[in-house]
């Protein structure tokens, strides 16, 4: 068998820590390094160079910028100005991370695909499926951003830190000697340093911005205009911050982009609600979606925590479609962002044990708020 594998080297500990674990089991590894933006080309690169020299491990650089721009820069903006709130990271994971790099692991004659991320892959007998399971390391676990992954990708992948913790994989890169041991961890989009995004669109877009994303009309709850919002770019469900003065808290509560209409309001109970509808779906551990109401764990952000509910196909005006419901409302579901559901234990209760660990059934992307659809 082929035991040729193209390690993911970004220049951070985890993925050094990928290198040498994946060098260590016997794999004949091959570094890749992506660069995607033109801010971390000078830094990312050397470093991931530095650790495949010493490692000794062949190194390849790839210019993927104008990719990066086109299929996660670009759907990103145009997602914000369409009054939705995105995660890159999955359109990246997609389409670069395990889309352009096996492709590249085609080019290298490389079998294997090993990356940095904290989750856990194990072939299942009893689904006769390949299993994403979350990692052992709860506060690092990545498998809420991989669910889009197909069996064909996760039967190529490896990822040898979902067993470890995070002190681990540092205490491992200090042994090593590598120079990134002590980093700290990259807290922001990479794309995006500081969490700006709508500064970071205008910067990109510059003369262009105003036209993106023009401003229109803010509305209270009863639909009154109240004032002027400053572009779609610039608002998610649940903000507080950056929406003037109006002689108490408000929040935003609706983002209407076919009205360019951002709507407040000081009740934020409104915005806790318990059910949607999904589009962009990809099944793991499921070989379709359920027909019938089907219990599970549903994280609606990276940072969210899991929390109960069930998914199944209905009806809704003439056509089948996934509709996720919490079984306890929930503050701020966010159309754009991505829904993962679970099998299995939820945070804080799952054990280390991989066949305690909860398992990832699927995922897609939240489309719109309903209401009265829960089973």
């Amino acid at each position: 068998m082929n035991k040729r594998a193209l390690i993911a080297l970004s220049g951070g500990v985890d993925s050094s820590v990928t290198a040498l674990l994946m060098q260590q089991a016997g794999y004949d590894c091959v570094a890749v390094h992506m660069l995607l933006t033109s801010e971390a080309a000078d830094s990312s690169a050397a470093a991931a160079k530095a650790i495949a020299s010493q490692l000794q491990m062949p190194f390849y650089e790839f210019d993927l910028r104008e990719r990066f721009y086109q299929q996660v820069i670009e759907p990103f903006m145009q997602a914000y100005a369409a009054g939705l709130t995105p995660n890159p990271c999955i359109l990246c994971n997609r389409e670069l991370k395990f889309g352009a790099l096996f492709q590249i692991a085609q080019q290298l004659d490389c079998q294997f695909l090993a990356t940095g991320h904290y989750a856990r892959l194990a072939y299942s007998k009893d689904y006769g499926r390949w299993l994403l399971r979350q990692a052992a390391d709860l506060a690092k676990d990545q498998s809420y951003v991989l669910y889009a992954l197909s069996q064909a990708q996760l039967a190529r992948v490896k990822l040898p830190l979902g067993d470890y913790h995070k002190e681990d994989v540092r205490k491992m890169a200090a042994e090593a000697g590598f120079p990134n041991a002590k980093n700290p961890d990259s807290q922001d989009i990479c794309f995006v340093p500081g969490g700006d995004y709508a500064a970071f669109i205008e910067r990109t877009l510059a003369a262009r911005a105003a036209q993106f994303s023009p401003p229109g009309d803010m509305l209270d709850a009863n639909g009154q205009v109240v004032g002027q919002h400053r572009g779609l770019i610039h608002y998610t469900i649940g903000q507080r911050k950056g929406l003037g003065a109006h002689g108490k808290p408000v929040f935003v509560q609706e983002i209407c982009a076919q009205h360019n209409t951002v709507t407040i309001g000081d009740d934020e109970s409104t915005l806790s609600r318990r059910s949607f509808v999904l589009r962009d779906l990809n099944w793991i551990a499921l070989d379709a979606p359920p027909q019938e109401p089907l219990a599970c764990s549903i994280k609606i952000g990276y940072k969210h925590r899991m929390h109960p509910g069930s998914i199944c196909l209905q009806q809704h005006k003439g056509q089948q479609r996934l509709h996720a419901c919490f079984d306890v409302p929930q503050r701020a579901i966010t159309p754009g962002q991505a829904a993962v559901f679970y099998a299995g234990p939820t945070p804080p209760d799952a054990a280390d044990a991989a066949d305690d660990a909860a398992i990832v059934l699927g995922g897609g992307t939240i489309e719109r708020l309903v209401c009265g659809v829960c089973p």
